[in-house]
């Protein structure tokens, strides 16, 4: 907290506990901690709430009785914020910081981490990781919250993978996060096509190499992929070689001597397998990858064919 102060104001910056909070009632005592916040010259109370309760009016409350014992501005040291509670704390102009992400102070200035020039470069593409993630929100059925360890199980990956790559979505507005106790919740700003329509912008193709295997030796059960993928829910032509889609971490289970180089042979005796950066068979419909992961696949191609097709495609999924 102190080096992220300081890296942001460019001042002094101490953190120490404040001796005042014994003298403050029960209520405003609970599952709170006090500290003297000096920037410069500059004293404030930091309130760390950790209730897990967010509730803008009670904040107001509390911070006029205790500004008032203290004789101090009090700023609100929050673990995480969503879009609508950081726009609610601002609209009320509740100072409040939330470490290594985002400030505001009026009294010093404000730096919204998006807004910090500088301090992140913006968000072009976001990571594969993020992107499996995000995908899980899309293709919810009802919006419902899910704890960070709820996503890791469901999804395969380390609690430290989900970490970021919530952080990454909230970021840009896509997740909401909520503290329960020692967990974090997270819920989407919207599920199915409007998610989509929100964060395609941000996508990219799944797909990080391409392999051949013999015919003689394919024996494995992957998801359709590609343009065979497309073939099978629109009129595009089935392509040359069948093509599947496995996860990039599989790879290694195919024997080296079961590849082939296709220009070398003169027959179709092979299939074609993408290696994704995510598990492609956690989304899969109808034997297929998902839809938004296809669309990324194929969107590239200089073929017009597949492009008015994948068009067509996204048009009439049903989300």
């Amino acid at each position: 907290m102190i080096n992220y102060l300081h890296e942001i104001f460019g001042l002094d910056v101490k953190i120490e506990n404040w001796s005042g909070k014994n003298k403050l009632p029960l209520y405003l005592r609970n599952k709170r901690d006090y500290f003297v916040l000096s920037i410069d010259k500059a004293q404030s109370i930091l309130m760390k709430n950790s209730s897990g309760n967010f509730n803008v009016s009670v904040f107001e409350k509390e911070i006029k009785e205790i500004e008032k014992f203290s004789g101090m501005t009090v700023v609100l040291w929050l673990d995480a914020v969503s879009t609508y509670q950081r726009n609610a704390l601002i609209k009320n102009k509740i100072s409040f910081i939330v470490p290594n992400s985002q400030i505001y102070i009026p009294a010093l200035g404000m730096c919204l981490k998006e807004l910090c020039a500088g301090k992140r470069e913006k968000v072009e593409k976001i990571s594969p990781t993020t992107q499996f993630l995000l995908l899980y929100f899309i293709y919810q059925k009802q919006h419902e919250e899910k704890s960070l360890s709820e996503l890791a199980k469901y999804l395969n990956l380390s609690a430290m993978s989900v970490s970021r790559a919530v952080q990454d979505l909230q970021e840009l507005g896509l997740l909401e996060v909520r503290k329960a106790g020692t967990s974090k919740i997270v819920k989407s700003v919207a599920i199915g096509k409007e998610l989509y329509q929100r964060s395609n912008k941000y996508m990219q193709s799944p797909v990080q190499k391409k392999i051949y295997v013999s015919l003689k030796y394919f024996d494995l059960h992957l998801p359709y992929a590609g343009e065979t993928a497309l073939a099978k829910q629109s009129l595009l032509t089935f392509p040359r070689c069948t093509i599947f889609a496995m996860d990039k971490k599989l790879a290694k289970t195919i024997p080296e001597e079961h590849l082939v180089e296709p220009t070398l042979i003169s027959d179709n005796d092979y299939v074609e397998i993408e290696l994704w950066k995510y598990n492609p068979a956690v989304f899969v419909t109808d034997e297929a990858v998902d839809v938004v992961s296809l669309a990324e696949s194929l969107k590239t191609t200089d073929d017009e064919r597949v492009e008015m097709q994948i068009e067509k495609l996204m048009e009439e999924y049903e989300w």
